[in-house]
């Protein structure tokens, strides 16, 4: 008996790589800006002083949303199994 271990050779794969990271980023960007949105929403229902705004620091904390998720899809692709 040979005792070596073969291992099926990795194709590379558009949707594993660039679509389903992309559409992952996405989904975290949305989570990320609706959870904001709320709590904004909910703090000026809360107080009376403080006026309910989308600003652009929104947005880039909603990005962190988008690199996290999309960055996790990525480095499912080189898990070991």
């Amino acid at each position: 008996m040979n005792g070596t271990v073969t291992e099926k050779p990795r194709r590379f794969d558009l949707t594993n790589f660039l679509l389903r990271p992309i559409l992952a980023g996405v989904l975290g960007f949305v989570i990320f800006l609706v959870v904001l949105s709320l709590t904004k929403y909910l703090g000026s229902l809360l107080t009376t002083d403080v006026v309910f705004k989308i600003e652009g620091n929104d947005f880039l904390l909603a990005a962190i949303g988008f690199v996290l998720l999309s960055l996790i899809e990525v480095l499912k692709n080189f898990r070991q199994e």
